[in-house]
């Protein structure tokens, strides 16, 4: 009887290697500080398989930019619900935005730091618009029930976002950020919350 070799499961392809390497290399580093080569060393191809797929490395930190951005929104902005109040949205996104992180945490890394060093392509200049206009709608939203401070929306994107990365960045147990933050969650939407 022939025994049965189990098989390999197969790798990404290329440009899922390439994606995913840069993606651990520009979270950790920042674009600026990444050489093309490194990224590709990382993906196991050669400079010119990446080059194929991504002719330049602004190409590539556009293409990162945009996997990103997108795995955000569909994870935190894009079901979200509507008619609750803020409170509960925020709870909502909050919750959203720690499993995103504890899932994918180079994107949720390299979201956080906003290590942009290119300038935007047409494609991801429209998405970033895209993502600021809806952020910025359900902030105001928040603002016009009367249960949210009426800060600058920089201060309040600041607030959240900078708290969340404050503690993603911590190098601790899993289950230890996950309690931190839980606790900077309600700590964050206290300071949101107007004071009666």
């Amino acid at each position: 009887m022939l025994k049965r070799t189990p098989s390999k499961p197969p790798r990404p392809d290329p440009e899922e290697r390439i994606l995913a390497a840069a993606i651990e290399l520009f979270a950790a580093e920042g674009y600026a500080s990444v050489a093309v080569p490194e990224v590709a060393a990382r993906a196991s191809v050669g400079l010119g398989t990446l080059y194929q797929r991504f002719p330049s490395k602004e190409a590539l930190g556009n293409a990162v930019f945009r996997r990103c951005k997108r795995a955000w929104a569909a994870a935190t902005l894009d079901i979200w619900p509507e008619g609750e109040p803020p409170e509960t949205q925020f709870r909502v996104y909050w919750e959203r935005l720690c499993a995103f992180a504890e899932k994918h945490r180079d994107m949720a890394l390299y979201n956080e730091r906003n290590p942009i060093g290119h300038a935007y392509d047409a494609e991801s200049l429209a998405l970033r618009e895209e993502l600021d206009r809806r952020s910025e709608a359900v902030l105001r939203d928040w603002v016009k029930t009367g249960t949210v401070a009426d800060l600058p929306l920089e201060v309040m994107a600041g607030l959240i976002h900078g708290s969340f990365q404050r503690i993603l960045e911590l190098p601790v147990p899993t289950r230890q950020r996950r309690k931190l933050m839980d606790e900077t969650g309600r700590a964050v939407w206290r300071a949101l919350a107007k004071s009666d």
